[in-house]
């Protein structure tokens, strides 16, 4: 059963609405201020949904919603907020609070029940998110090799993005596909990922197939829809040579384009089962080779040598993602 809280001071509300949750078959905590409804969101248990009356003793909902979202939880929870105020200005207070939604008193059984539907819908789809990255996550650990790879690519990424002005829409977009783009991994076996010399022809053609296992894994997921292409085709290149699919020029995505430079910068300045990393002058040769060849998009390379002493003082940083400098910090001492 789903936990929701209800916090609500008047006992008539907490009784009635705790009692048509219950019908409704939800797992119900009431609590009767707002300090105890926060306690109870800061618990590792803590309820997905919570339904907070905007006037309460001790701490009004709309200062309990702001604490919520200060906590920053990986999860946060779907906030109702239940005031008998009606009218935008009310409705715009409560959303600036941090509230995902409100209810009016005295509440309609429908509406209500349509509206935790809702809720609840978009928590197991917050949920599942969660689960997936932690996935990739658990992937990329298999092997020393790979281990912090896709939180590096990402740094990168976003920090070419940034140069880029890239919309806010596009550099979230771009931060869940960096984390997740190796996912298909899973399905490569360990043999192979952590293999010391030089693959097979056999064994070449087992590790092409994961951005497309990668993709599949994704696919259920429509809140990750938009991340498919980044995972799906990071390994094409403009002249046609990659794949799984052979792309070629405009029929690879901004996106794309732009993680398969921080992918392949990654690639070659980290360690590796058969050599060591290489330089970050290396990289950069090489980097700007495949670009005239046609693979790599020029553009997004030679924006990315202009941000490189930015990236080179990432790339020599720990391999944890606690080492996470402010990018915009960075750039910025960097283009001065």
């Amino acid at each position: 059963m789903m936990k929701i809280l209800i916090a609500e001071d008047n006992l008539f509300y907490r009784h009635a609405l705790g009692a048509t949750l219950k019908e409704w078959g939800y797992d119900v905590i009431a609590v009767n201020d707002g300090v105890a409804a926060l306690e109870v969101m800061q618990q590792p248990s803590a309820p997905k949904v919570a339904i907070i009356d905007w006037l309460m003793p001790k701490m009004d909902g709309l200062e309990v919603c702001r604490k919520i979202r200060a906590l920053q939880q990986p999860e946060p929870p779907y906030l109702m907020v239940l005031t008998s105020t009606t009218g935008k200005k009310g409705i715009i207070a409560a959303l600036d609070a941090g509230a995902d939604d409100y209810v009016t008193k005295p509440f309609d059984r429908d509406e209500l029940q349509t509206r935790i539907r809702v809720g609840a819908r978009l928590v197991g789809l917050q949920m599942s998110q969660t689960v997936v990255f932690a996935f990739a996550q658990a992937v990329e650990a298999k092997s020393p090799f790979t281990r912090g790879h896709s939180q590096r690519v990402m740094t990168y990424a976003l920090a070419l993005a940034q140069r880029l002005n890239l919309s806010s829409d596009q550099m979230e977009t771009l931060r869940k596909g960096a984390l997740v783009h190796d996912i298909g991994k899973i399905c490569v076996p360990d043999a192979i990922l952590n293999k010391p010399g030089s693959l097979t022809d056999e064994e070449y053609d087992i590790m092409k197939l994961h951005p497309m296992q990668g993709a599949k894994i994704v696919e259920p997921l429509d809140s990750l829809k938009d991340v498919i292409p980044l995972i799906r085709s990071h390994h094409e290149r403009l002249d046609g040579s990659g794949y799984p699919d052979g792309l070629r020029g405009e029929e690879i995505p901004l996106l794309v384009r732009l993680l398969s430079v921080a992918d392949c910068y990654d690639a070659m300045s980290s360690r590796r089962p058969h050599r060591g990393p290489l330089s970050h002058a290396e990289c950069s040769r090489i980097l700007r080779a495949d670009a005239i060849a046609g693979k790599l998009d020029s553009a997004m390379v030679e924006c990315f040598m202009e941000i490189s002493p930015a990236i080179n003082y990432l790339a020599c940083a720990d391999g944890e993602s606690s080492w996470q400098p402010e990018l915009g910090n960075i750039l910025a001492k960097t283009s001065a």
